[in-house]
């Protein structure tokens, strides 16, 4: 079903003429502690989302100061990923667990199983940092939250994980966005028939250096048949 639908985005893309381009580039041992203030005013009520992941991502691969990082990725049919990570100049240290549900195949049926692993991303630019810097990279922070562009608001400010940081809520509920035009264009060459298409959740971006520190929201599909493909992200950072 994942793969079906990045071909639908891919292909719908393609036959927009650029009209679009969609992103490709988990939580326990740390929790932050979350404030809201009432804002008299609304900064920044445009603030590019995916430019803020990008931040998030280049403080991963340069970080100018240790912190620690929380991931999860969750799926509509059960599959988990969960990643804590300390990340410094020496490397990234952690661990990366992976739940998967009973799955049948055939007339074979694979059982449900969780497999920890740990992340020896060091030293910095290893073989080993290379593979656990690109693990997070893909796995957590390309879940297309561009695409929540046109229907982001400015919530207030708020304080998470040490960082000083402006809230950012998103829904394209109601809104023409730009990537549902493209998958009609994708339902009418016959590809799987998309009935519509959310990015819903919030996002908290630090005042100082514009990153990324906290996230969570839904990538939803929902198609002409009834049925639902959704990915439920998470994200925090924690300064040490």
């Amino acid at each position: 079903m994942r793969k079906n639908t990045q071909l639908l985005i891919a292909a719908a893309a393609l036959l927009s003429f650029g009209l679009l381009t969609a992103c490709t580039s988990t939580p326990a041992a740390h929790t932050s502690n979350t404030s809201s203030v009432t804002p008299a005013v609304q900064p920044n009520n445009g603030a590019d989302l995916q430019a803020a992941m990008d931040k998030l991502q280049d403080s991963i691969q340069k970080p100018s100061a240790a912190f620690h990082a929380s991931f999860k990725k969750t799926t509509s049919d059960g599959f988990s990923y969960e990643c804590e990570a300390d990340i410094s100049s020496g490397g990234i240290t952690g661990q990366q667990t992976d739940s998967n549900p009973a799955t049948k195949v055939g007339n074979d049926v694979f059982p449900a199983n969780t497999r920890t692993r740990q992340l020896n991303g060091t030293p910095y630019g290893s073989p080993n940092w290379q593979a656990a810097y690109g693990g997070i990279s893909m796995s957590y922070l390309n879940g297309h939250i561009r695409d929540a562009q046109p229907g982001v608001k400015y919530i207030g400010d708020e304080q998470s994980g040490g960082y000083d940081a402006r809230r950012y809520d998103f829904d394209l509920t109601g809104i023409d966005a730009d990537i549902k035009k493209a998958m009609e264009l994708g339902n009418s060459v016959g590809m799987r028939q998309t009935k519509d298409y959310n990015v819903k959740g919030s996002a908290w971006i630090a005042k100082d250096d514009g990153r990324m520190v906290k996230f969570s929201f839904d990538n939803i599909y929902t198609f002409s048949d009834g049925k639902t493909d959704s990915t439920h992200f998470e994200g925090t950072v924690t300064k040490k």
